[in-house]
Parts: C-alpha cells; sequence; structure tokens
C-alpha cells in the first residue's frame, strides 16, 4: 500500500488523478487484477512492490523504494516530470524519484 502522505501530495496536484486500489477495486485486490484494471484504464501505477519489477507489466509503473522513504514532494516532483517526458504512458517503468529530481 502506498503511504498515506505520497497519496495527499499526489491528490493536491490537480495534474494527476490519484486512487486507491481499496477504493477502486479491493482492499484485497491481487496484483493481476491491479494491472488488468491500471491497462483498462490506461493508468500508471505507483508502489513499492517490489514483486511488479519481476513483471513486464501491461500499463505504466512508477517503483519508490519504502525503505528509503523519499519524501512526498520528491516523489510528486519526479512524476510531474516524468509524466512530462513520456507522450505514451504504458511505456513508462520508472523509480522515483531517480534522477528525476
Amino acid at each position: 500500500m502506498v503511504k498515506e502522505s505520497y497519496v495527499r501530495a499526489l491528490s493536491a496536484d490537480d495534474r494527476h488523478t490519484v486512487a486507491r486500489v481499496r477504493d477502486r477495486i479491493a482492499p484485497d485486490a491481487t496484483d493481476d487484477a491491479i494491472a488488468a484494471y491500471a491497462a483498462r484504464n490506461d493508468w500508471v501505477v505507483l508502489t513499492a512492490d517490489d514483486d511488479y519489477l519481476a513483471e513486464d507489466p501491461p500499463h505504466g509503473l512508477l517503483f519508490y523504494d519504502d525503505e528509503h522513504a523519499p519524501s512526498p514532494g520528491a516523489v510528486r516532483d519526479a512524476i510531474r516530470r516524468i509524466d512530462r517526458a513520456y507522450d505514451d504512458s504504458t511505456v513508462i517503468i520508472e523509480w522515483v524519484p531517480g534522477g528525476w529530481i
């Protein structure tokens, strides 16, 4: 589950639509269900779940390292830059904040 501080920071930015898996799909949604929903709706998944890194997702993917806990502002700013850099959100596979800040 994405930290609430990241959800708040991204929700406050009117450039992005933010939704929680538990609200859109189910609190116990599987990775496959999340991937299918994201692909169907052309959404990018923000996660700290490294299971996604072993797959070739059919949707955009932004991964953050929960252990190093980047600040919510750094994550938000990186996502803004990533959003501007890609025309097709389905090909996004990036670490945030990574080199994006």
